[in-house]
């Protein structure tokens, strides 16, 4: 009974262990995440692969997004840096698991970059802006 005992005390402790950290959801678009992982101002954009995967698609710390159905947008300060920001456009018709990123991703762009790409494109606005790390 002791034996049983320590056993699932053991169990516990090793299913308990995979909570130590925290996260959150604060936007969705598609099949797009903006998620935090052990801390808030640790923000960043991945892909769902529907597997209980989410493929990492443009690092932390991001504090912007929008999503029109094609297009993703979002505003990242590198490196949690706010006095640098670049834009980044993701086109979901070409993001897949296996794709190369240079073929869906553009960015690092500075915002007069975008700005023209926005216009060119017709991007869609910044639904989500995390004001507490703009």
């Amino acid at each position: 009974m002791k034996l049983r005992r320590l056993g699932l005390l053991g169990c516990a402790g090793v299913l308990s262990s995979c909570y130590l950290f925290d996260s959150g959801v604060e936007w969705r678009g598609g099949p797009y995440t903006l998620l935090w992982i052990d801390s808030p101002d640790n923000t960043s954009i991945c892909r769902d692969e529907g597997d209980g995967h989410c493929g990492g698609r443009i690092e932390a710390s991001v504090f912007a997004a929008g999503w029109d159905g094609r297009y993703l947008v979002a505003k990242q300060h590198p490196g949690n840096d706010r006095r640098t920001t670049h834009y980044f456009i993701i086109d979901a018709q070409h993001d897949t698991r296996l794709a190369d990123p240079a073929t869906y991703i553009t960015g690092p762009l500075t915002a007069g970059e975008f700005q023209r790409k926005s216009k060119d494109l017709k991007l869609p606005q910044f639904s989500k802006v995390l004001e507490s790390l703009e």
